[in-house]
């Protein structure tokens, strides 16, 4: 390896750790190299990065107590650990993810969980995807409810849309409110070649 390749690969280290705990290779996730994987607002562990990497809304944490079921089979397609769940952002946000492979191609995996309203139709909020519309008037609820949810939990839905890495290795996501309320959003994992 040449010294400046030494020394770019250094840099590139340094700056993937100053943006969040990425690797040379820029992974953040162990089981997903090239790809991340972040606990909205948490701090983190099971394979998954402290929130990092957004702006707007107010982190938010399940009340003590209060009946769950994450990994509902019917809505969750690719289970996460119920510590991720836990916690989530409320209100609109932007996140802007580096350290992806231009040009790539990604399934970006939404999990989400509403703890806060109990009813279809009272949570209703738009998604985008590098400045793209992907969900309108998302309902965390009536999504469960529609696959057979019931019962007083609070349940756990997965929405996986594409998204690819812009030339410099970007994705971008915006959670913005529709027509109920605001958006609430668990986790995004940002999973290479699907």
């Amino acid at each position: 390896m040449s010294a400046w390749a030494r020394t770019a690969a250094a840099a590139t280290l340094v700056l993937g750790t100053a943006l969040g705990g990425l690797t040379a290779a820029g992974s953040a996730h162990a089981d997903t190299p090239d790809g991340v994987s972040i606990d909205l607002g948490g701090a983190g562990g099971d394979g998954f990065i402290a929130d990092a990497y957004g702006t707007g809304g107010r982190p938010d944490t399940i009340p003590a107590g209060t009946p769950s079921l994450p990994n509902f089979g019917r809505t969750v397609a690719h289970p996460i650990p119920a510590s991720i769940w836990d916690t989530s952002r409320v209100g609109e946000s932007h996140y802007t993810i580096p350290g992806l492979t231009a040009g790539a191609t990604y399934q970006a995996r939404l999990y989400f969980m509403d703890w806060y309203y109990s009813r279809p139709g009272e949570r209703k909020f738009d998604v985008s995807v590098n400045g793209t519309r992907v969900l309108t008037d998302f309902d965390i609820i009536g999504t469960a409810v529609a696959a057979g949810a019931d019962g007083q939990e609070a349940f756990g839905v997965e929405e996986d849309v594409t998204a690819t890495a812009d030339s410099s290795g970007v994705v971008t996501l915006d959670f913005d409110r529709g027509s109920a309320n605001q958006p609430q959003v668990n986790a995004i994992v940002l999973a290479p070649g699907e």
